[in-house]
């Protein structure tokens, strides 16, 4: 039986003994597995011997793996890619059951996005009471585990942000101390993506990239009939509320044409990223910007659009496509 794992999520081996077979690997990939011991000192294979760990013969990219072997006291167990440029891959763990009459199970990562240079922890292996656990990650980074804050950003970021700020910091996508402005257009055309939690989604994923920036908000421009004084959403703001909150103040009305383009943000206005139903060319004078395109649902997400665009269709994206997306489509600094 195979099964898809969901990312950030335990799921139990089932055995101790298990296959493991990296697929979609690249010229230049380079893989090891991170053991940290009982004594907080990490092994790295295969440049170190671990027991229980061993390549399989004849096969270019698989281990073998005997959990029940690791050295005593054994904390985790991270298989990990370093990349030299960014393409999907994924890897599967066939476990052998422990029950003498049970079945082989295959646990399939759902899959990542490599970032070039960046050590990335695919699965975490930790042992437990009931029995080994496998978790499938797909923004998380070695180097993370290396800083005071686990985002490596110097401020006290949410665990929901963790992984996609530590992402943001390792796409370059903004420096340090760099401020990040989001003009909304909250016109009455926006009201689906707004009740379809799309809108809330794309800030999410800027409360993360504003942490990467060592910032602990996010500042945010309504745009309708006029343009409304900015407000701050920090690190720790629930977007929905805050999104609900303002557009009962401020009311849904019909869109000014150009209204976005004629706010003036200072020179501190960092990067600004446009959150819209429609297209704005050019987009705000200030700042380095990006206008993130907001799509009905059926339209196709990869639609191509105009040089520092991101699309996103309907529903509640996840911050790691919106910041990648927004890695890629962002002008140089």
């Amino acid at each position: 039986m195979t099964v898809l794992m969901t990312a950030n999520r335990n799921q139990p081996l089932g055995g101790t003994q298990c296959r493991v077979e990296w697929q979609g690997l690249a010229a230049g990939d380079v893989v090891s597995a991170r053991l940290r011991t009982g004594q907080g000192t990490t092994l790295v294979f295969p440049e170190t011997e671990i027991p229980g760990l061993r390549p399989q013969p004849w096969v270019a990219h698989g281990w073998l793996l005997d959990v029940a072997a690791l050295p005593a006291g054994w904390q985790r167990l991270d298989l990990v890619v370093q990349s030299t440029s960014a393409h999907a891959l994924s890897l599967g763990l066939e476990v052998r059951p422990s029950a003498p009459d049970g079945a082989v199970e295959s646990l399939q990562h759902p899959g990542l996005t490599t970032v070039p240079k960046a050590p990335m922890i695919a699965v975490r292996i930790t042992p437990g009471i009931s029995g080994p656990a496998a978790m499938a990650l797909e923004a998380h980074f070695v180097d993370e585990e290396e800083h005071t804050s686990a985002s490596g950003v110097g401020v006290d970021v949410p665990d929901a942000l963790r992984e996609a700020a530590v992402l943001a910091r390792h796409e370059n996508l903004v420096r340090s101390g760099e401020p990040v402005t989001a003009l909304v257009d909250l016109s009455a055309s926006m009201r689906p993506r707004l009740a379809a939690g799309t809108v809330a989604g794309v800030l999410t994923a800027l409360q993360a990239v504003a942490a990467a920036a060592h910032r602990s908000e996010v500042s945010v421009v309504a745009l309708s009939d006029r343009v409304h004084e900015a407000r701050p959403l920090r690190l720790t703001d629930d977007p929905e509320e805050f999104l609900r909150t303002w557009t009962q103040e401020i009311g849904l009305r019909t869109g000014a044409p150009g209204t976005a383009e004629s706010w003036r943000g200072g020179s501190d206005a960092g990067f600004v990223v446009t959150v819209s139903d429609q297209q704005h060319v050019p987009g705000p004078a200030a700042g380095r910007n990006c206008l993130v395109l907001l799509v009905p649902s059926g339209v196709d997400a990869s639609t191509p659009a105009s040089p520092g665009t991101v699309v996103v269709a309907d529903g509640r994206p996840d911050a790691a496509a919106v910041i990648r997306g927004l890695a890629h489509a962002s002008p140089a600094a």
